[in-house]
């Protein structure tokens, strides 16, 4: 509210104002104010105009004079009711003019009666002391003054029984007078206030002072207080509508109530609303509901959510009797009035209550509030205000809770904020609040804490630091290095800390030895400079190719200075990897070739631990790595010396022992040696007694791919099941990559299945959304989480990340970033086949915020909704609600179809064809929308679960540049046809 002519200093000191609500009537307003103007009054008056939206211009229809007055004060608002007005315009009263003691109502289209109307009133105010006083009133049609009187009777109005009896017949059209609710006089600060009532508002406030407190006020009959007009358009609508008549009905049903309950003996009266009666009777409490406003099976709900609420509700049992409407005994423990603000943990504690039993008390209110005995607010209005927890219906109460305990505003000046901006603006403005209600929040959802999840590793693995990782590479690997080197590092990291990790770089650029890609050693060195600066890599070795060098090497190890060449005959690499060797400082080498894939079902297993061991055996100086194996378990580690060479795929070698026993033999042919030196120790094994072993603990293993597979599409994916341990029976037993073993993603069959896309996502965030997911009450859900091209090294962690949910989880690690869109089609078209599965979309860093999310999805789904929303909370925005709406997104700026928490059947995202997103500019930036927009549009039955928060959404603010994209993407999207209208075509 605001002033649009301010008082001056006649008004400031006036004892009476004329309140007057506005809206769009200023023809009669003007004689309205000429009437009051022309009250003769020994007192000073002015007329307190209070505008409800009218249209812009109004006060050109008042006169100059008028307007010039300094007995005319206008202020405006937004009120969206009459009641609502008119409680403003008392608030104002009270607030800004403290000299004034009665405020005399006046509807801008009526006049005062005579021109000492207003002084009678007044005085007989005075005279008896009164908080109110009620006169009397003529009608008038069109201008014209109608016969008779609406006489106030005071042996009628001040009757309990008489009232009741006129209340009866007036409100059932059975006598010709009304109740004379129009005439009223109040006293300034008295506290009363018009009930927020559909129609009738003035009618409930009089006949409830009138019945209930008929010795605080006074009845003038006589001079006529105002001439009412017949012909107000409210007025008019009003009698025509059904409300107008059920609220009267109603009236007359609750003043019968009124009317019993002061008749019963000893009874006190001890508040009224629109649902019922509370009074004392002895040393009980009761309150009588009107037989309209609750039923015994409705009050049986209420005692159910009453009940849940502990003792932020007052407690009461229903108390059958013979009287109208149900009747409650409430709790007679003593409580205390409210001060005008109380310290915010009150509040806090209070909605904490409210928030954990599921249940709001949506008419937070002084008069609905008390502290009890210890200290804590309880809400103490029973009746259908108390009802199940909604998000936006928490946030109302919040906020009214916080306005009127935190900054001390009256019960009325939220609710009128609340006509004239959004609702999130309104909350947004309140000083503080918005901080309040974010700690809040985040307070009853300790889970959701990052600060309660580690961003650390999983756990610290081995110390090996006698053992030197090498991989073995070469230019033909160009175009594989970088995804194969971090798979090795990535896996084998989780398992062991090594001395170093190496990688040996063979510069011979071919012919190869069974070749498969052109060697590119300038491609694969600016690769290998990547992973360099990665910190993938401890050290990278280009082996030399100079035959000096070469020929060096050869002589120490094979006693062939001679054979310069790096070469086998036959194109294999010798000289480089024994190069390696020498560099090596640790007495262990685990090498292996760039193209191995490693995989495993526990990275907890410390593979080196048992491969050094059996390597410690006397006569062993190399232990093969693993291969997949039929049957799990154990394996001793087996080997005579003729029966295994070392392993130079994957093996590790006890480098001490193998270079004691250099130099060994190797044929030389025109300068290059015959064997690679793995050969070598094989032929020297049964001379020199010594062996190399095979066997193991079947949970780690490695799979090489040959090189007429490496050309497979599927390469990748093949990688990431046998990182993940998924191997299928074909491929048991094998060192060699068998293709056409069943190799596929696990399926997802569940009714629910959960989709988790993401790139990167910190450790902490993802711990903390698999916790969400692991907490749900309803564990009957499959999960389909891609991981899109981010770190290797990350991803090597996830199948021990994903824990106790790894059974119901198919685990996609890309190499490269496909986008959301692939991510979608793959999982929902490929990996899920049931139509009607519901999917179920989780960002990896976000998490759920109730337990029973699973079964709220399992029962929408089972009721038949083909797309599901829920209600989310994003901490940086923490008074936004997405409430959605499904008709016409596109033209609705999406409606907000959009937001989390986001469900839909597979049949329904099969239905939207390929092209709605295929042609869209931009799909990377905006899949939420580009993905649910159409499916609303189809969508037969979508379903909004208004409840509690399900959804934590917590993101970094985006750029400049990613808002543009978005916003392009939008104007794309909401002008394509709606697919709703090409379905009915």
């Amino acid at each position: 509210m605001h002033f649009i002519k301010a008082p001056m200093d006649l008004a400031l000191h006036a004892e009476v104002v004329v309140g007057v609500t506005h809206r769009n009537h200023p023809e009669e307003l003007r004689v309205a104010l000429e009437s009051a103007l022309a009250q003769e009054a020994p007192f000073g008056v002015f007329c307190l105009v209070l505008d409800d939206s009218s249209d812009e211009g109004w006060m050109n229809s008042l006169s100059p004079e008028l307007l010039a007055d300094p007995r005319i004060v206008i202020a405006a608002g937004a009120f969206g009711s009459p009641a609502q007005a008119r409680n403003g315009l008392l608030d104002l009263v009270d607030q800004h003019f403290p000299n004034a003691r009665w405020v005399a109502r006046m509807d801008a289209d009526d006049r005062f009666a005579t021109q000492v109307s207003l002084r009678a009133m007044i005085e007989a105010g005075h005279t008896y002391g009164s908080k109110y006083v009620v006169g009397s009133n003529s009608l008038s049609v069109d201008g014209v003054v109608l016969s008779g009187v609406n006489v106030a009777s005071s042996a009628t109005l001040l009757d309990r029984g008489r009232l009741n009896a006129f209340i009866q017949a007036f409100c059932r059209h059975e006598v010709p007078n009304e109740l004379p609710s129009c005439n009223l006089v109040l006293r300034t600060q008295s506290g009363i206030r018009y009930p927020s009532s559909v129609s009738a508002e003035d009618h409930w406030l009089v006949a409830g002072l009138l019945m209930h407190h008929p010795h605080d006020g006074c009845v003038v009959a006589d001079p006529v207080y105002a001439v009412y007009s017949l012909g107000g358009a409210a007025t008019l609508a009003n009698k025509q509508s059904e409300a107008w008549t059920k609220s009267r009905l109603a009236l007359a049903s609750a003043a019968d109530v009124w009317y019993q309950t002061h008749q019963a003996p000893g009874a006190k009266l001890l508040g009224w609303g629109q649902e019922g009666v509370v009074w004392r009777q002895a040393s009980l409490v009761y309150k009588r509901f009107y037989p309209y406003a609750v039923t015994m099976p409705e009050l049986v709900d209420i005692k159910r959510l009453a009940d849940l609420a502990g003792d932020a509700v007052i407690s009461f049992e229903p108390h059958a009797d013979d009287g109208p409407g149900a009747r409650i005994l409430l709790c007679p423990e003593p409580l205390a009035e409210l001060p005008q603000r109380w310290l915010p943990m009150l509040t806090r504690q209070f909605l904490q209550k409210l928030y954990r039993a599921g249940v709001v008390t949506s008419n937070v209110k002084r008069d609905n509030l008390r502290l009890t005995l210890s200290g804590e607010l309880q809400y103490i209005d029973i009746g259908r205000d108390i009802v199940k927890l909604t998000a936006s219906r928490f946030l109302d109460c919040a906020a009214r809770l916080f306005a009127i305990g935190e900054l001390g505003w009256s019960d009325h000046e939220l609710a009128r904020r609340k006509t004239i901006a959004r609702e999130a603006d309104v909350f947004r403005a309140l000083p503080g609040f918005e901080a309040f209600y974010g700690e809040l929040v985040f307070a009853l959802h300790p889970d959701c804490d990052l600060s309660g999840f580690s961003t650390e590793t999983l756990y610290a693995p081995a110390d090996h630091r006698d053992v030197t990782l090498l991989i073995k590479c070469c230019p033909q690997d160009a175009m594989t290095i970088d995804s194969q080197v971090r798979h090795l590092v990535g896996e084998l990291r989780l398992r062991a800390r090594f001395a170093k990790t190496v990688l040996l770089v063979d510069q011979f650029e071919g012919p190869y030895l069974r070749q498969y890609a052109a060697g590119d050693l300038s491609q694969l060195l600016s690769s290998i400079e990547h992973l360099h600066q990665d910190a993938v890599l401890d050290e990278v070795w280009l082996a030399p190719n100079d035959p000096k060098v070469v020929g060096n090497v050869h002589r120490r190890w094979f006693a062939a200075p001679y054979a310069t060449l790096s070469h086998t005959s036959q194109g294999a690499p010798v000289a480089s990897q024994v190069w390696a060797f020498d560099r090596v400082q640790t007495p262990y080498v685990l090498q292996m070739d760039v193209d191995v894939f490693i995989g495993g079902t526990d990275a907890s297993h410390d593979v080196l631990s048992d491969m050094k061991q059996a390597c410690a055996e006397p006569g062993v100086w190399c232990v093969g790595f693993n291969i997949p194996q039929s049957r799990q378990g154990f394996k001793p580690y087996e080997g005579r010396p003729d029966q295994f060479a070392p392993e130079v795929r994957c093996g590790l070698l006890n480098l001490e022992r193998i270079k004691r026993s250099a130099p060994f033999e190797n044929p030389v042919i025109e300068g290059r040696l015959s064997w690679m030196w793995h050969r070598a120790l094989q032929q020297a094994q049964p001379k020199l007694g010594m062996c190399s072993v095979r066997g193991g603990d079947s949970r780690t293993f490695y799979v090489h791919p040959r090189n007429e597979d490496k050309h497979l599409e599927t390469l990748d994916q093949l990688r990431d099941l046998i990182g993940q341990g998924c191997i299928p029976a074909g491929q048991a037993d094998a060192w060699d990559l068998v293709p056409s073993a069943r190799w596929h993603r696990k399926p997802r069959f569940e009714d629910i299945v959960f989709l988790l896309f993401g790139r990167d996502t910190p450790s902490n965030k993802l711990e903390r959304c698999f916790a969400s997911l692991a907490s749900q009450s309803c564990q009957d859900f499959g999960v389909v989480f891609i991981e899109d091209g981010g770190s290797a090294l990350a991803a090597a962690e996830l199948p021990q990340r994903i824990g106790p949910l790894k059974d119901r989880v198919t685990l996609i690690r890309r190499t490269a970033q496909a986008g959301y869109m692939a991510n979608f089609n793959e999982a929902v078209l490929t990996i899920c086949p049931r139509p009607e599965s519901l999917m179920v979309v989780l960002d990896q860093d976000d998490a759920l915020m109730h337990v029973d999310v699973v079964k709220m999805l399992r029962e929408a789904w089972q009721a038949g909704a083909d797309l599901i929303n829920a209600p989310m909370f994003r901490p940086e925005k923490p008074l936004a609600q997405y409430r959605v709406d499904y008709a016409q997104p596109r033209q609705r700026g999406g409606g907000n179809v959009w937001s989390h928490l986001r469900a839909f059947r597979k049949s329904l995202f099969e239905r939207v064809p390929s092209s709605a997103w295929e042609s869209a500019p931009d799909a990377w930036c905006l899949s939420d929308f580009l993905t649910m927009v159409p499916m609303a549009e189809l969508a037969e039955k979508p379903t909004w679960l208004d409840g509690p928060y399900l959804y934590w959404h917590q993101r970094l603010p985006y750029s400049a540049e990613r808002k543009e994209r978005e916003q392009a993407m939008k104007t794309w999207l909401f002008t394509q046809p709606s697919l709703a209208t090409q379905a009915l075509g």
